[in-house]
Protein backbone atom coordinates (compact mmCIF):
# COMPACT_ATOMS: atom_id res chain seq x y z
CA UNK A 1 0.00 0.00 0.00
CA UNK A 2 2.87 2.66 1.05
CA UNK A 3 4.48 1.92 -3.11
CA UNK A 4 1.34 2.79 -4.42
CA UNK A 5 0.89 5.96 -2.65
CA UNK A 6 4.25 7.12 -3.57
CA UNK A 7 3.01 6.99 -7.07
CA UNK A 8 0.09 8.63 -6.65
CA UNK A 9 1.96 12.17 -5.65
CA UNK A 10 3.41 12.33 -9.20
CA UNK A 11 0.63 11.12 -10.84
CA UNK A 12 -1.81 13.96 -9.50
CA UNK A 13 1.13 16.63 -10.44
CA UNK A 14 0.65 15.19 -13.78
CA UNK A 15 -2.48 15.40 -14.28
CA UNK A 16 -2.82 18.94 -13.02
CA UNK A 17 0.13 20.61 -15.17
CA UNK A 18 -1.76 19.03 -18.10
CA UNK A 19 -4.60 20.31 -17.16
CA UNK A 20 -2.79 23.62 -16.64
CA UNK A 21 -1.43 22.87 -20.47
CA UNK A 22 -4.57 22.68 -21.70
CA UNK A 23 -6.24 25.69 -20.39
CA UNK A 24 -3.68 27.72 -21.51
CA UNK A 25 -3.23 26.29 -24.98
CA UNK A 26 -7.43 27.19 -24.85
CA UNK A 27 -6.54 30.88 -24.00
CA UNK A 28 -3.54 31.48 -26.28
CA UNK A 29 -4.89 29.65 -29.18
CA UNK A 30 -7.22 33.05 -30.81
CA UNK A 31 -4.16 35.01 -30.21
CA UNK A 32 -1.86 32.38 -32.01
CA UNK A 33 -4.15 32.09 -35.30
CA UNK A 34 -4.30 36.19 -35.83
CA UNK A 35 -1.85 35.78 -38.12
CA UNK A 36 0.36 39.21 -39.01
CA UNK A 37 -0.96 40.31 -42.86
CA UNK A 38 2.03 39.89 -45.37
CA UNK A 39 4.04 42.80 -46.90
CA UNK A 40 2.32 42.25 -49.75
CA UNK A 41 -1.30 42.04 -47.93
CA UNK A 42 -0.51 45.41 -46.23
CA UNK A 43 0.44 47.27 -49.62
CA UNK A 44 -2.52 46.15 -51.53
CA UNK A 45 -4.45 47.54 -48.50
CA UNK A 46 -2.82 51.07 -48.47
CA UNK A 47 -3.21 51.39 -52.21
CA UNK A 48 -6.94 50.38 -51.77
CA UNK A 49 -7.00 53.36 -49.22
CA UNK A 50 -4.64 56.01 -50.76
CA UNK A 51 -4.37 55.92 -54.37
CA UNK A 52 -0.89 55.81 -54.56
CA UNK A 53 2.96 54.42 -55.14
CA UNK A 54 4.57 52.44 -52.38
CA UNK A 55 7.90 54.07 -51.52
CA UNK A 56 8.86 51.18 -48.72
CA UNK A 57 7.35 49.41 -45.98
CA UNK A 58 8.60 47.86 -43.41
CA UNK A 59 7.80 46.40 -40.06
CA UNK A 60 8.77 47.25 -36.43
CA UNK A 61 8.72 45.56 -33.38
CA UNK A 62 5.19 46.16 -32.05
CA UNK A 63 3.27 44.75 -34.54
CA UNK A 64 2.98 47.48 -37.42
CA UNK A 65 3.70 48.22 -40.87
CA UNK A 66 5.49 51.63 -41.50
CA UNK A 67 4.70 52.52 -45.45
CA UNK A 68 6.08 55.91 -47.06
CA UNK A 69 4.08 56.08 -49.79
CA UNK A 70 3.87 59.11 -53.04
CA UNK A 71 0.78 60.45 -52.98
CA UNK A 72 -0.39 63.47 -55.53
CA UNK A 73 -0.20 65.53 -52.61
CA UNK A 74 3.19 64.54 -52.00
CA UNK A 75 5.21 61.44 -50.04
CA UNK A 76 3.16 60.31 -46.99
CA UNK A 77 4.09 58.05 -43.59
CA UNK A 78 1.20 55.65 -42.63
CA UNK A 79 1.43 53.48 -40.13
CA UNK A 80 -1.16 50.34 -40.50
CA UNK A 81 -1.48 47.25 -37.80
CA UNK A 82 -0.18 44.85 -38.84
CA UNK A 83 -2.99 42.44 -37.98
CA UNK A 84 -6.39 43.93 -38.39
CA UNK A 85 -5.05 46.33 -40.80
CA UNK A 86 -6.65 49.02 -39.37
CA UNK A 87 -4.65 52.34 -40.25
CA UNK A 88 -3.21 53.46 -36.52
CA UNK A 89 -1.69 57.45 -38.13
CA UNK A 90 -0.83 59.15 -41.31
CA UNK A 91 1.73 62.24 -41.81
CA UNK A 92 3.15 63.99 -44.34
CA UNK A 93 6.19 64.02 -44.41
CA UNK A 94 8.50 67.29 -45.12
CA UNK A 95 10.36 66.97 -48.06
CA UNK A 96 13.93 68.08 -48.88
CA UNK A 97 16.48 68.25 -51.81
CA UNK A 98 20.12 68.16 -52.11
CA UNK A 99 21.60 71.41 -53.35
CA UNK A 100 25.06 71.39 -55.19
CA UNK A 101 27.40 71.52 -52.15
CA UNK A 102 25.76 68.35 -50.56
CA UNK A 103 24.15 70.19 -48.30
CA UNK A 104 20.32 69.27 -47.44
CA UNK A 105 18.00 72.43 -47.46
CA UNK A 106 13.93 72.57 -47.30
CA UNK A 107 12.06 72.87 -50.12
CA UNK A 108 9.30 75.37 -50.64
CA UNK A 109 6.23 73.71 -51.26
CA UNK A 110 3.28 75.18 -53.37
CA UNK A 111 -0.22 74.44 -52.26
CA UNK A 112 -2.16 71.77 -53.53
CA UNK A 113 -4.54 71.79 -55.97
CA UNK A 114 -6.54 68.94 -55.33
CA UNK A 115 -6.57 69.66 -51.41
CA UNK A 116 -10.57 68.84 -49.70
CA UNK A 117 -12.59 71.70 -49.96
CA UNK A 118 -14.59 72.63 -46.27
CA UNK A 119 -17.75 71.03 -47.81
CA UNK A 120 -15.85 67.59 -48.62
CA UNK A 121 -14.57 67.53 -45.56
CA UNK A 122 -17.75 68.27 -43.48
CA UNK A 123 -18.93 65.13 -45.46
CA UNK A 124 -17.10 63.11 -44.30
CA UNK A 125 -17.38 63.97 -40.66
CA UNK A 126 -21.05 63.97 -40.63
CA UNK A 127 -21.47 60.73 -38.59
CA UNK A 128 -18.76 62.49 -35.93
CA UNK A 129 -21.02 64.85 -34.37
CA UNK A 130 -22.69 68.13 -34.56
CA UNK A 131 -20.20 70.30 -36.28
CA UNK A 132 -19.73 73.38 -34.45
CA UNK A 133 -17.03 74.90 -36.46
CA UNK A 134 -14.31 74.13 -38.68
CA UNK A 135 -10.91 75.93 -39.77
CA UNK A 136 -8.20 75.41 -42.45
CA UNK A 137 -4.82 75.71 -41.06
CA UNK A 138 -1.34 76.53 -42.85
CA UNK A 139 0.98 75.71 -40.51
CA UNK A 140 4.64 77.49 -41.11
CA UNK A 141 6.45 74.69 -42.33
CA UNK A 142 4.31 74.67 -45.24
CA UNK A 143 1.85 71.81 -43.97
CA UNK A 144 -1.79 71.93 -44.29
CA UNK A 145 -4.97 70.69 -42.23
CA UNK A 146 -8.45 71.02 -41.43
CA UNK A 147 -9.33 71.80 -37.64
CA UNK A 148 -12.94 70.64 -36.95
CA UNK A 149 -15.25 71.12 -34.00
CA UNK A 150 -17.89 68.80 -33.43
CA UNK A 151 -20.85 68.29 -30.38
CA UNK A 152 -21.93 64.76 -29.65
CA UNK A 153 -23.86 63.25 -26.94
CA UNK A 154 -23.44 66.75 -24.95
CA UNK A 155 -19.52 66.81 -25.58
CA UNK A 156 -17.27 68.76 -27.64
CA UNK A 157 -14.36 67.05 -29.67
CA UNK A 158 -11.71 68.58 -31.77
CA UNK A 159 -10.55 66.59 -34.89
CA UNK A 160 -7.55 67.08 -36.89
CA UNK A 161 -8.13 66.14 -40.62
CA UNK A 162 -5.91 65.78 -43.53
CA UNK A 163 -6.59 68.25 -46.11
CA UNK A 164 -5.68 66.06 -48.95
CA UNK A 165 -7.54 62.80 -47.82
CA UNK A 166 -10.12 63.43 -44.99
CA UNK A 167 -8.20 60.91 -42.80
CA UNK A 168 -8.99 61.90 -38.90
CA UNK A 169 -5.39 62.63 -37.59
CA UNK A 170 -6.00 63.27 -33.91
CA UNK A 171 -9.00 63.41 -31.96
CA UNK A 172 -9.75 65.12 -28.78
CA UNK A 173 -12.27 65.28 -26.47
CA UNK A 174 -12.64 69.22 -25.02
CA UNK A 175 -14.24 69.77 -21.09
CA UNK A 176 -17.41 71.74 -22.14
CA UNK A 177 -17.68 74.67 -19.71
CA UNK A 178 -20.84 75.95 -19.02
CA UNK A 179 -21.89 79.90 -19.64
CA UNK A 180 -22.42 82.48 -16.96
CA UNK A 181 -25.75 84.02 -15.76
CA UNK A 182 -24.35 87.02 -17.34
CA UNK A 183 -23.35 85.96 -20.81
CA UNK A 184 -26.68 84.01 -20.89
CA UNK A 185 -28.59 87.71 -20.10
CA UNK A 186 -26.38 89.33 -22.58
CA UNK A 187 -27.26 86.71 -24.87
CA UNK A 188 -30.88 87.01 -24.36
CA UNK A 189 -31.13 90.53 -24.31
CA UNK A 190 -30.10 90.80 -27.90
CA UNK A 191 -31.98 88.15 -29.21
CA UNK A 192 -35.30 89.90 -28.16
CA UNK A 193 -33.80 93.84 -27.98
CA UNK A 194 -34.72 94.25 -23.97
CA UNK A 195 -32.91 94.48 -20.02
CA UNK A 196 -32.71 91.35 -18.91
CA UNK A 197 -34.46 91.24 -15.05
CA UNK A 198 -34.70 87.45 -13.89
CA UNK A 199 -32.57 84.49 -14.86
CA UNK A 200 -32.94 81.12 -13.69
CA UNK A 201 -31.17 77.95 -14.44
CA UNK A 202 -32.23 74.99 -14.89
CA UNK A 203 -29.73 71.42 -15.43
CA UNK A 204 -32.30 68.28 -15.86
CA UNK A 205 -30.68 64.67 -15.76
CA UNK A 206 -29.69 63.62 -19.12
CA UNK A 207 -30.38 66.98 -21.06
CA UNK A 208 -28.34 69.78 -21.63
CA UNK A 209 -28.36 72.87 -18.86
CA UNK A 210 -29.57 76.32 -19.86
CA UNK A 211 -30.87 79.39 -19.04
CA UNK A 212 -34.52 81.05 -18.39
CA UNK A 213 -33.86 84.60 -19.02
CA UNK A 214 -36.75 86.84 -18.23
CA UNK A 215 -36.48 90.53 -20.54
CA UNK A 216 -38.86 93.43 -21.12
CA UNK A 217 -38.80 95.41 -23.87
CA UNK A 218 -39.74 99.11 -24.36
CA UNK A 219 -42.93 98.55 -24.73
CA UNK A 220 -43.78 96.84 -21.70
CA UNK A 221 -43.95 93.22 -22.81
CA UNK A 222 -42.38 90.56 -21.35
CA UNK A 223 -39.97 87.77 -22.88
CA UNK A 224 -38.61 84.12 -21.44
CA UNK A 225 -35.70 83.60 -23.28
CA UNK A 226 -34.31 79.67 -23.21
CA UNK A 227 -30.51 79.65 -23.79
CA UNK A 228 -28.33 76.78 -24.19
CA UNK A 229 -25.82 76.46 -21.50
CA UNK A 230 -22.81 75.21 -23.58
CA UNK A 231 -23.62 76.15 -27.47
CA UNK A 232 -25.33 80.08 -25.93
CA UNK A 233 -28.17 79.14 -28.77
CA UNK A 234 -31.51 80.19 -27.74
CA UNK A 235 -33.56 77.21 -28.09
CA UNK A 236 -36.99 79.48 -27.26
CA UNK A 237 -38.63 82.52 -26.94
CA UNK A 238 -41.60 82.89 -25.02
CA UNK A 239 -44.02 85.93 -24.61
CA UNK A 240 -46.39 87.49 -22.13
CA UNK A 241 -48.98 87.71 -24.87
CA UNK A 242 -48.58 84.37 -25.70
CA UNK A 243 -49.07 83.04 -22.14
CA UNK A 244 -52.28 85.53 -21.59
CA UNK A 245 -53.98 83.81 -24.72
CA UNK A 246 -53.03 80.48 -23.40
CA UNK A 247 -54.77 80.99 -19.74
CA UNK A 248 -57.88 82.59 -22.13
CA UNK A 249 -58.26 79.68 -24.02
CA UNK A 250 -58.12 76.87 -21.04
CA UNK A 251 -60.69 79.03 -19.37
Amino acid sequence: MKKNRKWLVPAGLTLVFGLLLFVGFQWWAPSLSAESLTIEEVNQTAKDKYPGTIIKTTKNEGEEYQIEMQLETGVYQIRIDAKSGEVNSIKRRKVTKETSDNTTEDSTEKTPQKQLTQKEIKERISSQGDLEQIDFVKEIDNSYYYKAVVNKNNEKITLILDAYTGTIIDSTKVADSIITESEAIAIAEKHVKGTGDDTEFYQPSGQTPYYLVEVELEDDRDAVVQVDGYTKEVKTVTWEDDEDNDDDDSE
